[in-house]
């Protein structure tokens, strides 16, 4: 496969991160709003061209068992009665242009059946760890300037140019170029601090989570030799350190740390929006079944009193999908990440089966369903778990894969 086709998928991530720092500055620059579109329509369209372009195989994949393919038919329902429910222009608008509505229920069943190779991941670390330089000025200068204003704007601007940066941290030791492992360090060490000045508590556990995922992936990796493992754990013990002694006189002062952990912290934060929920949705067919696609939920303190979304992934895809969705989706990320972690021979495997396993965690306190680039990574993530060429490759046989895409 050509590298040209790789790198396609770039720009779609690109598209996704611009189409949604669009969305927020939209209003404020008065900026047309096709602006929006086009870029929804262009990753769509690209993610529609490379699956009919690549497609999987039943010998190649797991993806046409009977749990699979129950969630791909329960999908398509869900889709089609909420197409069955558009009504002209404006709903065309709300399907390219809400990330929460439509979208996110359609890639997985785009993704689960196209082919991601092995070089595939390869080509995209290439491409994508050199565009974090950006991102990484941009955290620097949102800590030097924009700490008092605006967080979501902010923290859009900083994604711009991250195309799979949660990947690129877990499998960064698979390239020869040791900058790419100190860049993403910098770019998740700088994210980290910013999400607990922002008091942003999913990110920041996600974050952590995913620096731990890379800690335990890089010390246990035959490719990881003598000399890399005491840098490791030299550097374990240097951070470590450094939170001890900073902690009280600097952490301390965080937003995050000010907003607490506890069951008390999130019940102020999201106590009465889980209240309305689980008042509302009480009928046997709510928890079967959902309240479909374009479904709304009691929100007490909305001006309407209802809202589309709830800020957990789980009640979220409850309130879309009900438990006919939920439990196959969940079963299908459990699954995923057993055959990348148990049932693979290589570290790419392993990279894709924790990316899984941080956004089921994730959904906890988020994580929800999102037409943008951090939730397909995870679909792709499943798909790659599911390649049994991609996880019968052993780690030296990947290794020169990685050196061979850095050639071209």
């Amino acid at each position: 496969m050509r590298a040209s086709s790789y790198n396609l998928y770039l720009w779609i991530f690109l598209s996704l991160n611009f189409l949604q720092w669009i969305a927020i500055v939209e209003p404020e620059y008065g900026l047309p709003q096709a602006f929006k579109y086009i870029f929804s329509v262009f990753a769509l369209g690209s993610m529609l061209w490379y699956r009919f372009r690549f497609p999987v195989k039943s010998a190649e994949t797991i993806t046409f068992e009977p749990l699979i393919l129950f969630f791909v038919a329960w999908s398509l329902f869900l889709l089609g009665q909420a197409a069955l429910g558009f009504d002209g222009l404006f709903s065309i608008q709300r399907v390219l242009g809400q990330r929460y509505f439509f979208l996110p229920y359609l890639l997985p069943l785009i993704v689960l059946y196209t082919r991601y190779e092995a070089s595939f991941f390869a080509r995209l670390l290439k491409v994508g760890v050199p565009l974090l330089a950006l991102s990484v000025l941009v955290q620097f200068y949102v800590l030097a300037f924009n700490l008092g204003g605006g967080m979501y704007e902010a923290l859009h601007r900083i994604l711009l140019f991250d195309t799979g940066s949660a990947l690129f941290l877990l499998t960064a030791h698979l390239s020869q170029n040791k900058w790419a492992t100190w860049l993403t360090l910098a770019y998740f060490i700088l994210a980290i601090v910013l999400y607990a000045q922002f008091g942003r508590r999913g990110l920041f556990l996600e974050s952590l989570l995913l620096l731990l995922a890379m800690l335990v992936l890089r010390l246990r990796s035959p490719l990881s030799g003598v000399r890399d493992r005491m840098v490791l754990y030299f550097g374990i013990v240097v951070l470590g350190l450094l939170v001890m002694v900073s902690f009280e006189p600097v952490l301390s002062r965080a937003f995050i740390f000010q907003r607490g952990f506890d069951q008390g912290a999130i019940d102020a934060s999201r106590g009465q929006v889980f209240a309305d929920f689980f008042l509302d949705f009480g009928k046997p067919g709510d928890w079967l079944f959902g309240r479909g696609l374009d479904g709304h939920i009691l929100r007490t303190i909305a001006e309407d009193e209802s809202e589309q979304l709830i800020e957990n992934g789980f009640l979220t895809v409850l309130l879309k999908g009900g438990l006919l969705y939920l439990i196959p989706m969940l079963l299908l990320m459990l699954r995923s990440a057993w055959l990348g972690l148990v049932r693979s021979r290589n570290d790419l495997a392993r990279a894709l089966a924790l990316l899984v396993l941080v956004q089921i965690v994730g959904m906890v306190l988020f994580g929800l369903p999102d037409y943008a680039t951090q939730y397909l990574w995870v679909w792709i993530a499943m798909a790659g778990c599911h390649s049994l060429a991609l996880r019968r490759l052993s780690n030296q046989e990947l290794y020169l894969i990685y050196q061979q895409q850095e050639r071209l």
